[in-house]
């Protein structure tokens, strides 16, 4: 089986970006973190894997609602753009997910841990 017979989904990547705004009144600026409008990287084949063999996956009560969590591994193609904090969006399904350190395995794929939440966190909050 090819690397290319594994890559059966198809996501959207996401680029952290960082900006200086100043709040107004004569306050410094300070940085800002977003994710742009439009994706950086447009439908790249991959897969999610199917059960997270890496933990922390399911429904925990939180105030004032119920958090939907989970982790799971992502196989991109080797020369992938994938940096830490993006935001991928798998197409199939909607999904988003915020990315971790990728790793190249050894110039055949890149490996990234990607979490899932209810809620896209922050820098402030993942840090």
């Amino acid at each position: 089986m090819s690397l290319a017979d594994l890559l059966d989904h198809t996501c959207d990547i996401y680029h952290m970006r960082r900006t200086q705004e100043s709040p107004g009144y004569g306050l410094p600026a300070s940085p800002s973190f977003s994710y742009g409008g439009e994706a950086d990287l447009v439908s790249v084949p991959c897969h999610f894997a199917r059960r997270a063999t890496v933990g922390g996956s399911g429904m925990h009560q939180t105030e004032p609602r119920n958090e939907i969590a989970g982790r799971r591994k992502l196989v991109l193609p080797t020369g992938t753009d994938a940096r830490l904090l993006d935001k991928i969006v798998h197409l199939q399904t909607g999904l988003t997910y915020t990315a971790e350190m990728p790793d190249s395995i050894r110039g055949h794929h890149v490996a990234v841990t990607v979490t899932r939440t209810d809620e896209q966190k922050t820098v402030g909050d993942l840090l």
